[in-house]
């Protein structure tokens, strides 16, 4: 036992860069002059329990009044086909889907209300069991470049 928390303590400062996300290409963001970012991905379902599809119109309310609102500086929204294991039915489940890519400031403080705020008022309009998120480090850059 003694031997187990000595090797513990001894590589636990070794597994920092393990837990910490790490960009691979920093050389590469300087060079092409990008900024660090977090690239943010919302996925959403767009089947309700009761079997009947949300459509584009109600997609588009909800965009305009929960994420523009929110993420004024813009985003991309990505058609998909999802699929997820239903716990409480035993059944996989198939089912339309938007990913919402959106590119922020890592420094931004509302980031996290805003995005628990969108989660919640899908979740809630659209009676879905949940809002999947995908966050990840990066660098982006969103201004013009010169053409030779």
């Amino acid at each position: 036992m003694r031997r187990a928390v000595a090797l513990l303590i001894l590589t636990a400062p070794l597994l920092g860069g393990c837990i910490v996300p790490v960009s691979v290409t920093p050389n590469l963001c300087r060079e092409i002059q990008t900024h660090d970012d977090l690239q943010i991905r919302l996925m959403f379902g767009l089947t309700r329990p009761d079997g009947s599809v949300i459509d584009d119109d109600d997609w588009q309310g909800f965009v305009d009044s929960e994420i523009t609102p929110r993420f004024p500086a813009g985003f991309t929204v990505i058609d998909g086909q999802g699929q997820w294991y239903d716990a409480a039915g035993h059944r996989i489940i198939r089912e339309g889907a938007r990913i919402v890519w959106i590119v922020a400031s890592s420094s931004d403080r509302s980031l996290q209300p805003h995005l628990k705020a969108i989660r919640q008022s899908y979740q809630k309009r659209f009676s879905q069991q949940a809002v999947g998120l995908a966050i990840q480090t990066g660098c982006s850059s969103f201004e013009s470049v010169p053409v030779e």
